[in-house]
């Protein structure tokens, strides 16, 4: 798993190395809009991170209401 997060920084580095050398005056010419969207690229990127670990919480608690009231259940076996 971290070889694969490696790659993908070094993926996404490069791809953004090359468009800033090709793009070059652009990037010169307004780094306030380039900040501001940096910035609203990370704070995207951390509340689809909240937002995921939250979904994963709640459906932990769902399984766990799942496992205990199927533990609850009696034997399906004939008595």
């Amino acid at each position: 798993m971290t070889r694969l997060a490696l790659l993908n920084a070094f993926t996404a580095g490069a791809g953004l190395g090359y468009l800033a050398h090709e793009y070059r005056e652009v990037v010169v010419a307004n780094p306030g809009m380039i900040g501001l969207t940096l910035l609203l690229v990370f704070v995207a990127g951390y509340l689809i991170r909240a937002a995921v670990r939250a979904l994963r919480r709640a459906g932990s608690r769902v399984d766990a209401i799942f496992a205990e009231e199927l533990g609850k259940k009696p034997s399906p076996r004939p008595r």
